[in-house]
């Protein structure tokens, strides 16, 4: 019986594990990831580049996201906005689009995000 109980136990563990973080977590990391390389193949600076000094907003399930990271000691105070597309299994970024987040050829700044964190913590979207 006591077996029985433990092994449910570790089970239980598995399961309630698996529940943290959200369905775009592992597309979230991979465009800043991507972005980073962007950077550094230009030869800039990314310090300030983390998920946990960024806006991010996810749109169309997954099919597009949005990012803007904070600047330290700039007279603006966030980056211009970064997008990318799911194209297949891949994210790539998009060119031609706003760095102030506002009427881009997709209309996003229209729409409510499925999807928004500031800074690295989830913001409640209002319907």
């Amino acid at each position: 019986m006591k077996r029985i109980f433990i092994f449910l136990s570790i089970i239980m563990i598995f399961v309630l594990a698996g529940c943290g973080g959200n369905k775009y977590d592992d597309a979230i990391d991979s465009t800043i990831n991507q972005y980073k390389e962007h950077l550094k193949k230009e030869g800039l600076t990314y310090s300030d580049v983390k998920r946990n000094n960024a806006i991010v907003r996810v749109f169309d399930e997954g099919k597009y996201i949005q990012f803007a990271f904070y600047l330290k000691d700039h007279s603006r105070k966030l980056s211009p906005y970064i997008y990318y597309e799911k194209l297949g299994d891949t994210y790539e970024r998009m060119k031609r689009m706003p760095g102030n987040g506002e009427r881009d050829r997709l209309g996003l700044d229209r729409k409510k995000p499925d999807y928004e964190e500031v800074k690295g913590k989830e913001t409640e979207l209002k319907n």
